[in-house]
């Protein structure tokens, strides 16, 4: 949470720089959309990334602009893969059943576990928390991979960039483990505009800092921190398959 509040600041304060716009620099990590929302209505807010599944409701509350996507080093999309060890029994998914499950994301995004419940019900299999006798959730992927090579956890969800860089660096890791099933390629956040800011001159002084943050040392310090390799500019195209999912999860989730 501190190195999220840093980097807001990093962010901001090069904007400021750019533009030579005079402001309260104050960053903030919001609990949940209301209070998102609340700050956008009274103008509080002008900069703010979004998590992917809760872009959609932001949306319909007309009160920000998508305005660019984070994505990573080797693809715009990141993509999930579910692995355990190659001398389990079993490599298909329902050969999971009863056992433990770490998952981890890049970042506090739920969009593994949402194409992770779409791909049980597909398979006629229980929902997460009944198929798995334990799961947990930690921050850092590397761990919950090596936490299933040594044993400790039975399967991981983890990013595919992850899984594949671990694996060219320890070879044994390649060879011990296995990927079960991969998820199609997802968006995990999209930096966003407050509708009141209109000053097209600010707004391209923003993008232009954004888009330009890798090449100067203090932003690629942070782009790094987070995993992010560059910005692209916002296009509705880049999440179709993103909110489709989200949409089916959430039915299903009321269907349940």
């Amino acid at each position: 949470m501190q190195d999220a509040t840093a980097a807001a600041h990093i962010i901001i304060l090069k904007i400021v720089q750019n533009t030579g716009t005079v402001i309260n620099l104050e960053t903030r990590v919001y609990e949940d959309n209301e209070a998102i929302i609340a700050d956008l209505k009274e103008n509080k807010l002008d900069i703010i990334a979004v998590l992917s599944e809760d872009l959609p409701e932001l949306m319909r509350k007309n009160v920000l602009d998508p305005f660019l996507i984070e994505i990573g080093k080797k693809d715009v999309y990141e993509h999930f893969v579910l692995c355990t060890r190659t001398d389990r029994q079993g490599s298909g998914l329902e050969s999971l059943a009863g056992r433990t499950l770490t998952i981890s994301s890049s970042v506090d995004s739920d969009l593994p576990i949402y194409w992770l419940s779409l791909l049980l019900d597909e398979q006629s299999l229980p929902n997460a928390e009944f198929f798995f006798s334990k799961i947990d959730k930690i921050q850092r992927p590397e761990q919950a991979i090596m936490r299933v090579f040594f044993s400790k956890s039975n399967a991981c969800l983890v990013p595919r960039q992850t899984y594949q860089v671990l694996g060219e660096m320890n070879p044994q890791i390649a060879r011990e483990m296995i990927v079960i099933q991969e998820s199609p390629g997802f968006i995990n956040g999209v930096i966003c505009l407050s509708w009141t800011l209109t000053e097209l001159k600010r707004r391209s002084t923003i993008e232009e800092t954004l888009l330009n943050m890798k090449r100067e040392a203090g932003g690629r310090q942070m782009m790094d921190l987070f995993k992010i390799h560059d910005f692209l500019p916002y296009d509705e195209k880049y999440l179709h398959d993103t909110f489709d999912l989200i949409t089916r999860y959430r039915a299903l989730k009321q269907a349940r």
